[in-house]
Parts: C-alpha cells; sequence; structure tokens
C-alpha cells in the first residue's frame, strides 16, 4: 500500500467519530466514497464536516457508538454514570464536552487505542 494511501486512511480511521458527531450524512457519504477518493478530497470533506454545527442527535449517535467499545465490559456503575450523563446531554444539563472526558477516561482505562487516537478524544490525552 502506498504511503499516501496509509494516511489517507489514518486521517479517516482517526477523525470519522468526530464527523459522525456533526453530521451523519457526511459520515456516510465520506464512508461510502474513501477508497476511491484523494487524500486531499478525504481532507476537505472532513474539514467541512467539522463547520456543521452538531446536533444533539448527531452527538448522540456518535456516542452511543463509541459506548459500543465498552458495553460488554464496562462495570454497572460505569453504565449509570455513562447513561445518566448522555440523559443530561439530551435535556441541556450537560455539554458535549463531559461526553467525550468520559469516554476518553473509558477507552484509556480499556486500553482501547482506536478510540484514543480519534481526534473526539485526543485533547483529552494527558
Amino acid at each position: 500500500m502506498d504511503k499516501k494511501r496509509k494516511e489517507k486512511e489514518r486521517l479517516w480511521r482517526t477523525s470519522k467519530y468526530e464527523v459522525l458527531a456533526h453530521s451523519e450524512s457526511t459520515y456516510r457519504f465520506i464512508q461510502q466514497r474513501v477508497n476511491e477518493a484523494s487524500y486531499d478530497e478525504v481532507a476537505r470533506w472532513i474539514d467541512e464536516a467539522k463547520r456543521i454545527e452538531p446536533t444533539t442527535g448527531a452527538v448522540t449517535n456518535a456516542y452511543e457508538h463509541m459506548w459500543g467499545y465498552f458495553k460488554k465490559k464496562a462495570t454497572t456503575e460505569e453504565r449509570r454514570i455513562v447513561f445518566e450523563q448522555l440523559h443530561r446531554f439530551q435535556h441541556g444539563e450537560l455539554v458535549e464536552h463531559d461526553l467525550w472526558k468520559t469516554l476518553y477516561e473509558l477507552a484509556e482505562r480499556y486500553e482501547e487505542t482506536y478510540l484514543l487516537q480519534s481526534t473526539l478524544l485526543v485533547p483529552f490525552k494527558r
């Protein structure tokens, strides 16, 4: 595999949940075209997606997708916290930042390298 293709795949792999948190339709658009597109096209689409104002539904969708990495290994208390935070976010009582911070902590605890590389969670690295 050539270097540019690897770079494009890494770009998409690390950005896909952030795109999903902004726009599911843009996520699907990129997902369907990523193999044939150039690196520059994928980068442009990702940048455009990040400019879309995230909706509560889009953030919830991305959060639930990422939660899927933990649902079988999380403790009862972790499950309670995750769903309580999601409920509070959906009712305007919690900011999006707090959701991603919780997922970062879970990814760190359970050593989910794939999620730890996500551009959504990178800002929480210590």
